[in-house]
C-alpha cells in the first residue's frame, strides 16, 4: 500500500469516526426509517380518508428536503445534560454523557423502528399470504358506488363487468359470469361464503368514486378459502383514461393470482369507443338486458341504439344491440311472426356491422350463432365454437351452445358437457339450471334428485330465479316430491301472482291424488288475481285433471269455455280435443279435430301432460284414430316408422335411463305404442325402464285405453302393484312437505275469491 493510499484510508476512517462522534449516522438511519414508515402509513390511510393525492406527493418532497437538514443539525448540534448545545468539541474528544432514561432513548427508538420495519416488510412480502392457486377461478363482485348518486349505479356495475370481460380472455383463468357474481350485490355475506357458493378461489372487490371527469377506483383480491387479502390497488384517472385503467386493473389481478398466465393473455385491446357518452349508454344497456324481462329488453334496445348513433363504429354496442333485438324476438308471443322476422333482420345488420369492426369479438359471434339457430340457417355451430375460442369464459354462449346441441343435433353428451361448463362459469343462473335439469341432468333418478337439491341450494334464495327455476319441475313430473319442493321455493317469492306455485302443486298431486290436484287449482280467475293468460292455463290444467279422473263432461266444459276466448290458440284446442276424444274412444270426433289441428305435432300437446313426456301418447292416440276411421294403412306406416327406432334405442340403452336424451319419457313412448300394438312383453319391459328412471312417470295411467289392453297379464299386474306402492309412499311425503312449509293452509295465492284452495 502506498503512502498516498494509506493517507486516503486514514482520512476516510477519520471522517466516519467524526460522523459517529457527532451522531450523524444515528440521525440519518433514524430519519430514513421514520420517513419510510410515515410514507407507508400515508399510502394506506390517505385515500380512504379522501385526502387529495397532491398531499402525499408533498409529503415525499418534504421528506427528501428534510434529510440534508437533519444531517446538518446532527453535525452542528449535540444533546447533553444541559439540553441542545452547539457541538464545538474537537475530533477525538468525548461527547457529553447523558444519564438516566435518556441514555437509552436512542437504543429504544431504533429498536422499535427496526421492529416496525420488519413487520411491514413481512406484510408486504408473500410470506404468510395465500399462494396463487394452481387452477384459479375468480368472481368479480359488483363495485361499490361511492359517488353518492344512485343513478351512477349502472356505471360502477358496468366497470366491474368490463374488468370481468377482460379477465375472461386470459388463458388458464376461469371467470364466473356476471349473472352469478352480481347476485350478491348489497348482501352482507362474507367472502368465504360467497367463494364457496360460486366455487371460486379468489374474489375481486372494489369501489368507484366518480366526480365529474375524475374517477377513483380501489380494488382488492381476497383469497376465497381464508378470506385474507391477496392484493390491493388504487387507480385515480381522468374519465378519458378509463379503458387504460381497466386494462391496468385486469393486468394487476392476473399477475396477483395466476403467474402462469403472465405473457399468455392477448394484448390489451384498443379502447372500444372514443365516445364516453356512448360507452355510458352501453353500460346502462347491459344492466337492462341482464334483467331478461320484456320491459328491460326494450330499454336495452333503446339505450344500445343511442350508443351506436353516437358512435356507429362501436363494435360492442352493435353486438349488444343485436343480442337485445334477438331476445325481444324470442320473447314475443309468436316467435315466427312478421314482427319477429323484422327484429331478426335488424339484429343481423348489427351483427355484420360488429364483425366488420371487430372480427374477433366473442359477443358478436355468439349473437350470430343465436341468429342462425333461431332462423334455422346453417353455420350456427361454427359461430358458437368461434365465440368460445375467442372467450372461453363466455358463459352465455356456453349455455346457448348447449341448447343448440340438444335441440338441433340431439348430441346429448356434448350438450351435457357444455351445460356443465356454463354452470361452472355461472353457477347461479336459473335458466341454465332449468335446462340442465330438463334436458341433460337426469339420466337416472338418483342423479336427478341430487342435482335438483344442489340447484335448490344454489339459487333457491334468489327471488328473480324462482319462476325460471320452477321450469325443470314443470318438465319433470316423474318426480312429484321434487315438483312439490319447487312449489315451496315458489311460495317464498314476494310476487302476488304465484301461477307456478299452484301449477307445481297440481302436478305433484296429479298422479297420486287427482282429487287433491283439482283442489290445488283456483276455482276461478279474476282480473285482480290472475291475468287472462293465467286463466287459460288454469282451464287447460283443469281439463287435464278432469281427464285423468275420467270426468269427460268437465273436460268438454272447460274446452268449450276456452274456445270462446279471443286469445285462444284454436289449433292447440283442436289438438287437445283430438287427444281426449281418442282417450274416450270417440274416434270420429277425434279425427275431425285432428284434421282441423293440421300436421303440427308440437301443437298436439296438452299443457299439464307437458311436452315430450306425452308425445308418445299422442302418437299412440293417432294410430288408434287412423285405424278406427278406416285409415289403417296410415296407422301401419306410422307404427312402421316408430317401432324399429324405439327398439334400437331400447337395445342401445339397455337397463339405463337415457332414451332420446330424456330419461323415462322415451321409455313411456315405447311402452304406450307397444301396448297399443299388443306387444305385451315389450310394453312391460319399457314400463319397468320408465320406473327405473322416474319415481312415478305421469304418462303411466292404467285407465288409458292402450294400457287397459294389458289388464290381467301377470307381469303387467306386478308393475301396477309397484306403481301403487310408490303412490302411497309419495302421498305421505307430499303431505309432509305441504304441512311443514305451510302450503297445506292454502295461502300464497292458492285460493282466489270463491276458490276451494
Amino acid at each position: 500500500m502506498t503512502e498516498t493510499t494509506r493517507q486516503q484510508t486514514t482520512t476516510r476512517a477519520g471522517l466516519l469516526q467524526r460522523l459517529r462522534e457527532r451522531g450523524v449516522v444515528r440521525v440519518a438511519a433514524s430519519y430514513a426509517v421514520i420517513a419510510w414508515l410515515a410514507l407507508q402509513i400515508a399510502s394506506v390511510v390517505f385515500e380512504p380518508l379522501g385526502i387529495p393525492k397532491w398531499v402525499f406527493t408533498a409529503l415525499i418532497i418534504a421528506a427528501a428536503v428534510g434529510f440534508p437538514i437533519a444531517i446538518a443539525l446532527a453535525w452542528f448540534l449535540e444533546i447533553g445534560e444541559h439540553g441542545v448545545q452547539v457541538d464545538a468539541a474537537a475530533g477525538g474528544v468525548a461527547r457529553p454523557t447523558v444519564r438516566g432514561l435518556r441514555h437509552y432513548a436512542d437504543a429504544i427508538v431504533i429498536g422499535i423502528l427496526l421492529i416496525a420495519v420488519v413487520v411491514l416488510l413481512v406484510r408486504q412480502s408473500d410470506l404468510g399470504k395465500p399462494k396463487p392457486p394452481e387452477n384459479p377461478a375468480i368472481a368479480v363482485l359488483p363495485f361499490e358506488n361511492l359517488s353518492g348518486d344512485p343513478e351512477q349505479e349502472y356505471f360502477s356495475d358496468g366497470l366491474a363487468e368490463e374488468v370481468l370481460d377482460r379477465l375472461g380472455k386470459v388463458p388458464g383463468l376461469r371467470v364466473i359470469a356476471r349473472s352469478s357474481s352480481f347476485e350478491f350485490k348489497g348482501k352482507d355475506i362474507d367472502a368465504r361464503t360467497i367463494a364457496g357458493k360460486l366455487g371460486v378461489t379468489t374474489l375481486l372487490e372494489g369501489s368507484v368514486r366518480r366526480a365529474g371527469q375524475r374517477l377513483k377506483l380501489t380494488a382488492r383480491l381476497v383469497d376465497g378459502a381464508t378470506g385474507q387479502q391477496v392484493w390491493s390497488g388504487s387507480f385515480d384517472r381522468e374519465m378519458n383514461d378509463i379503458f387504460a385503467m381497466q386494462a391496468e386493473l385486469a393486468g394487476a389481478v392476473v399477475n396477483a393470482i395466476i403467474p402462469a398466465a403472465r405473457g399468455e393473455a392477448a394484448e390489451s385491446p384498443a379502447a372500444p369507443t372514443s365516445d364516453l357518452t356512448a360507452y355510458d349508454l352501453y353500460l346502462a344497456a347491459r344492466t337492462q338486458l341482464a334483467l331478461r324481462v320484456n320491459e328491460s329488453i326494450a330499454k336495452s334496445i333503446d339505450l344500445s341504439e343511442q350508443a351506436v348513433r353516437l358512435d356507429p363504429d362501436f363494435a360492442r354496442g352493435q353486438a349488444h344491440l343485436a343480442n337485445s333485438l334477438l331476445f325481444q324476438a324470442m320473447f314475443l308471443d309468436e316467435p315466427d311472426s312478421d314482427q319477429a322476422a323484422a327484429l331478426q333482420r335488424r339484429a343481423e345488420t348489427a351483427i355484420h356491422k360488429a364483425l366488420a369492426l371487430d372480427p374477433d369479438l366473442s359477443e358478436a359471434h355468439g349473437a350470430y350463432a343465436n341468429l342462425l339457430r333461431t332462423t334455422g340457417r346453417p353455420g350456427a355451430e361454427e359461430q358458437y365454437k368461434r365465440a368460445l375460442e375467442l372467450n372461453p369464459n363466455n358463459a352465455a354462449t356456453w349455455h346457448d351452445y348447449a341448447v343448440y346441441l340438444a335441440n338441433a343435433t340431439s348430441r346429448w353428451e356434448e350438450s351435457n358437457r357444455a351445460t356443465e361448463r356454463a354452470l361452472e362459469l355461472d353457477p347461479r343462473q336459473p335458466t341454465t339450471w332449468a335446462n340442465y335439469l330438463r334436458y341433460v341432468g337426469n339420466p337416472r333418478s338418483p342423479r336427478f334428485r341430487t342435482e335438483f337439491e344442489r340447484a335448490l341450494r344454489m339459487v333457491g334464495d334468489m327471488p328473480s330465479a324462482i319462476d325460471r327455476f320452477t321450469l325443470p319441475a314443470l318438465s319433470t313430473p316423474g318426480f312429484p316430491v321434487e315438483v312439490m319442493k319447487a312449489a315451496v321455493v315458489k311460495q317464498r317469492s314476494p310476487m302476488s301472482e304465484n301461477l307456478p306455485l299452484w301449477i307445481n302443486r297440481c302436478r305433484a298431486w296429479l298422479a297420486v291424488d287427482p282429487e287433491r290436484a283439482m283442489r290445488s287449482l283456483p276455482a276461478e280467475a279474476t282480473e285482480q288475481r290472475l291475468s287472462l293468460d293465467m286463466e287459460g292455463v288454469r282451464l287447460f290444467l283443469e281439463a287435464d285433471v278432469a281427464g285423468i279422473r275420467g270426468d269427460w263432461a268437465r273436460v268438454d266444459q272447460d274446452l268449450d269455455l276456452l274456445e270462446t276466448r279471443p286469445w285462444a290458440n284454436k289449433k292447440r284446442l283442436h289438438s287437445v280435443r283430438s287427444f281426449w276424444y281418442a282417450v274416450q274412444e270417440r274416434y270420429v270426433e277425434a279425427a275431425q279435430h285432428l284434421a282441423l289441428a293440421g300436421p303440427v305435432p308440437d301443437e298436439w300437446i296438452p299443457p299439464l301432460m307437458g311436452g315430450d313426456a306425452y308425445y308418445g301418447l299422442m302418437e299412440t292416440a293417432q294410430t288408434r284414430i287412423y285405424r278406427a276411421t278406416g285409415r289403417g294403412d296410415e296407422a301401419g306406416r306410422l307404427v312402421g316408422q316408430l317401432m324399429p327406432r324405439m327398439r334400437a334405442e331400447a337395445r342401445a340403452v339397455g337397463k339405463g335411463c337415457e332414451l332420446e336424451g330424456r330419461n323415462y319419457e322415451g321409455w313411456m313412448r315405447y311402452a304406450s305404442l307397444a301396448a297399443n300394438e299388443g306387444l305385451k312383453d315389450e310394453a312391460v319391459d319399457a314400463l319397468k325402464g320408465a320406473l327405473r328412471c322416474g319415481d312415478l312417470p305421469p304418462t303411466f295411467q292404467p285407465q288409458l285405453p292402450w294400457f287397459r289392453q294389458l289388464d290381467g297379464y301377470p307381469p303387467y299386474e306386478a308393475v301396477k302393484r309397484e306403481r301403487e306402492r310408490r303412490i302411497e309412499k309419495i302421498r305421505a311425503e307430499l303431505i309432509k312437505i305441504e304441512t311443514e312449509s305451510g302450503l297445506a293452509t292454502g295461502q300464497q295465492a292458492l285460493q282466489s275469491p270463491g276458490g276451494s284452495g
